[in-house]
Parts: structure tokens; sequence; C-alpha cells
């Protein structure tokens, strides 16, 4: 099943290295697991504890699964041994700071809870593949959504220090036009100002864009995190 970051929605891939690194100044050692998972991956899944031995864990038949969609990640605390202890309440930690990035963690579910479970609330609203499956009917029709017009897919996860500047604007070109075909969420007059200035988006005092779509607040700042993060280093290198 794919761990890599790489493989998930680019809007997810931002957030995710960002949760990664807030858990991690935090204390909080953790590490990604799960990523994106094929239809092969969640038959086998849906099928333990039902036709195949072992326990279910999973009521989620494909494509209704998050990670079918590549908009959801599980973690776990990355000391051997120890993966699933949450004597201390590691989960509830991480799953907090997972929040706070605008996603929803699978502790706080009544029915199923999944503590080492995350994704981009955003396209799931109420935890739901719904809207995505009435939307682009099947994943590869949404995984078409995050390749560029040349039909080249996006690039795998590069290390952060690796990142070069094509990298860096085919993730965001995917993330930005993709923006049209969402739900619509709140625009942050503060944020909307930081990126038309800086020449990420357009648009007119109601707050429409180029893309008909909108940005929330929270997400300009993993933007602007990353954008920074990528402008230092490569200013450091041509000194």
């Amino acid at each position: 099943m794919g761990r890599g970051i790489g493989r998930l929605y680019p809007e997810l891939v931002l957030t995710c290295q960002e949760f990664v690194r807030r858990c991690r100044a935090a204390g909080l050692n953790v590490l990604v697991t799960e990523t994106t998972r094929s239809q092969a991956e969640q038959d086998s899944l849906y099928a333990q504890g039902r036709t195949e031995p072992g326990a279910i864990i999973t009521n989620a038949p494909y494509p209704k699964s998050a990670h079918n969609w590549g908009v959801a990640f599980d973690f776990c605390r990355n000391v051997k041994g120890r993966e699933y202890d949450d004597s201390d309440g590691f989960f509830r930690s991480c799953g907090e700071i997972g929040e706070g990035l605008g996603l929803t963690w699978g502790g706080r579910w009544t029915k199923f809870p999944d503590k080492p479970h995350l994704e981009l609330k955003r396209l799931m609203p109420g935890s739901s593949t719904k809207w995505l499956i009435q939307t682009y009917g099947t994943p590869e029709a949404f995984f078409e959504t995050w390749r560029e017009t040349d039909g080249k897919p996006p690039a795998p996860e590069p290390e952060e220090e690796e990142m070069t500047q094509a990298q860096f604007s085919q993730m965001m070109g995917a993330y930005l036009a993709d923006l049209a075909k969402q739900p619509p969420s709140d625009w942050s007059a503060e944020g909307r100002t930081w990126a038309e200035e800086n020449g990420i988006l357009k648009g007119d005092e109601a707050g429409n864009l180029d893309y008909k779509g909108f940005v929330t607040r929270e997400q300009l700042a993993i933007v602007m995190q990353r954008m920074s993060s990528f402008l230092e280093r490569k200013e450091a290198k041509e000194r």
C-alpha cells in the first residue's frame, strides 16, 4: 500500500508535510504509514473479516474510502514496538494538529473510530466520499484533474531540500486549477491580498477568482510557508 506522500492530492501533499513538521516540532515523533490505496488493495482490506480470515478493519468498499481518492493518510508513532501505543494521548495530540490544518481526525468518529487516520475535510463533507463520487465518478477521473495540460503526472514527492521551482509550480498549478471543481469555502481578505500581491491569484472585490473558486486562509498559510521555505533555500544557493 502507498506510503509515499507524493501519491496524495497535491493540496494534501503540502498539508501532510506541514502536519509532520508541526508534530515533530511538538515532540511527537510521527510517521506516515499509508496514503493512496488501489482498488485491489481496498477490496483485499474489505474482504478481511468477511470473506477472508481476520478482523474487520474497514467498513468502506471500493471506492468509498478516502484513501481510494488520495485525500487521506494514516500515521503512527515512529518508535519500533510502540507504533500504536496511545497511553500518553499521542494520537489525540497529533489529531488536533491535523484538525488545525483543515483535516478531519478519525479519532472523533463515534462509529468505527480510527485514531491513526486524517483526511482532507474540504473534499470529504460529512466524512463521506459521496461528493467525490457524484462529481468525478471514479478515482481515476479525479486523478486526471491533478495533471497538467501536457498530460504528465505530478512529480513524486521530492526531498524538502531537492524541490525544484518547476516541481513547486506543477504542484501549485494543479492545486489552484482544481479549485473550481471543489465545494466553496470561506475567503480570507488578508490571505487574498497576499496571494494577489504575489501573483498567485487574481480576483475582484466580490471574491471571484480567475479559477472561479475560493481558497481558505488555512490553505494559503500552508502555501505561504512552503513558498517562503523554497525561496529562502533558492536565495541561499545563489549567494
